[in-house]
């Protein structure tokens, strides 16, 4: 029992803590950093200061040149294949690749990552939680679907809310956060789907005009 605890507060920790390993500060857009370490360049200082605002990993809700039609419409609509986009943007493994997909990316694949039976690296599971919500607050869906209503309350709602840099610490009084993985991931797929819908379908009819 007591390793079970343990174990739902360390990786409650992971997810919630700063991108370190990787370059990033705050989980996970700091974008000059993040673009820097794919481009590997080594003196971040450098880094053009007039950034373009795109999120590295999540540049295609950004992009101006896109071509949206019937042929990818559904493709740019679908949550799986922006969680997957996203992580192989942001240069994950492919071990940590393979796992986002919201199909596959669950407690227990955490829990495999965490205690090391998984070849995907631990560091990289806060970016996996990025992308899995787009760097977007998902809070509101959260809380409608109950993810506040544990002993730890609203605090869970720290887990929804992936905006770029923006960090919490983490205590003992999150660990009850875990069991409510499933309803946040829900969030996430529901969420990321009707903005891709509002984002990229009209962007499919004005083609449709010439």
């Amino acid at each position: 029992m007591r390793f079970s605890i343990l174990l739902v507060l360390a990786l409650l920790i992971v997810v919630a803590s700063t991108c370190k390993s990787n370059g990033s500060c705050g989980c996970c857009g700091c974008r000059a950093k993040a673009k820097a370490r794919a481009a590997n360049r080594v003196n971040i200082d450098e880094f053009d200061p007039k950034d373009d605002g795109n999120i590295f990993g999540l540049e295609i809700w950004n992009d101006t040149k896109i071509h949206v039609n019937d042929n990818n419409v559904a493709r740019l609509t679908n949550p799986n294949h922006l969680f997957h986009l996203c992580c192989e943007n942001r240069k994950l493994p492919a071990a940590c690749v393979q796992k986002c997909h919201f199909n596959v990316y669950d407690k227990q694949v955490l829990e495999n990552i965490f205690i090391g039976t998984d070849d995907c690296p631990l560091d990289f599971l806060p970016e996996m939680q990025f992308c899995a919500a787009q760097g977007k607050d998902h809070r509101e869906c959260c809380t409608a679907r109950g993810v506040g209503d544990t002993p730890a309350g609203s605090k869970c709602l720290t887990f929804c809310d992936q905006r770029p840099d923006i960090y919490t610490p983490i205590d003992y009084s999150y660990s009850p956060c875990l069991d409510r993985f499933e309803d946040m991931k829900q969030c996430f797929y529901n969420d990321i789907r009707k903005s891709a819908r509002r984002h990229f379908i009209p962007k499919l009819n004005k083609n449709l005009e010439f």
